[in-house]
């Protein structure tokens, strides 16, 4: 019994890497003028099955804005298989300690949204960084909340729930997010660096924004973890910061 049931683990992952790897080829293929025809290929490749969609529907809209951002290249078929067969293996329940896993998803769909966001900009600041800072905050608040409600204890829209009272919270608590994102978002822009130590540097701050504010609201928040949390984003930033060149 063990060993068939292993046999239908490996088969499942198997499965799942193909269907991932599918997903980036049609990427990889159609990009440009042809991008409907791949935005059909992922859509199906997601929802069919549609067990958990909803759950990682943030997730995925963030990973297909990446794609259509990024033109087509070997390093981003390959980022791109990863980032979807990992989606697939938490979608389908595959995984143990799904929420640590969700947490690392949505850390690496930040950093490289944040990477394209400081790409786009480089040359200067313009009207357009300021909305499309605010509207890369709204993504990232979005899947910060659904990754607090995704992982509460109950339901925090059922009024019976013993949970309920941390629903207002989760609300503050991604309205935070989003506020401090798209701040430091924007303060990112005027720093005199080239864009990958930007990117670098905005977000191990978002990270720990994010990664407190989920602790505190799935209560998992403990001096340990603040100080583990602090000690290794601030090492962090001092590399970053000591190799960087300034453009003063």
């Amino acid at each position: 019994m063990a060993a068939r049931l292993k046999s239908i683990l490996k088969q499942t992952h198997w499965s799942l890497l193909l269907r991932a790897a599918v997903f980036a080829l049609a990427w990889y293929l159609f990009t440009g003028g042809w991008f409907w025809l791949f935005a059909l290929v992922a859509l199906c490749i997601y929802f069919v099955p549609p067990f958990q969609a909803g759950r990682l529907l943030w997730p995925f809209v963030a990973l297909m804005i990446l794609a259509f951002i990024e033109s087509p290249n070997l390093p981003f078929l390959i980022i791109f298989t990863a980032l979807f067969y990992y989606l697939l293996l938490i979608k389908d329940l595959l995984l143990i300690d799904r929420k640590s896993a969700y947490e690392i998803l949505i850390f690496a769909l930040s950093f490289l949204l944040i990477r394209d966001f400081y790409r786009a900009f480089e040359g200067g600041v313009s009207g357009w960084g300021i909305w499309y800072a605010f509207l890369l905050a709204v993504l990232l608040g979005i899947m910060a909340s659904r990754f607090m409600k995704a992982f509460s204890v109950g339901n925090p829209d059922d009024p019976d729930s013993a949970n309920r009272t941390k629903h207002p919270i989760r609300r503050i608590a991604a309205w935070l997010t989003f506020l401090i994102a798209w701040q430091f978002l924007i303060l990112g822009l005027f720093l005199p660096l080239d864009f990958v130590y930007q990117s670098a540097i905005i977000f191990l701050v978002l990270a720990i924004v994010i990664d407190f504010a989920s602790g505190e609201y799935l209560g998992d928040m403990t001096r340990s973890k603040i100080f583990a949390t602090s000690i290794a984003v601030f090492s962090f930033l001092v590399i970053i910061l000591a190799s960087a060149r300034w453009g003063l």
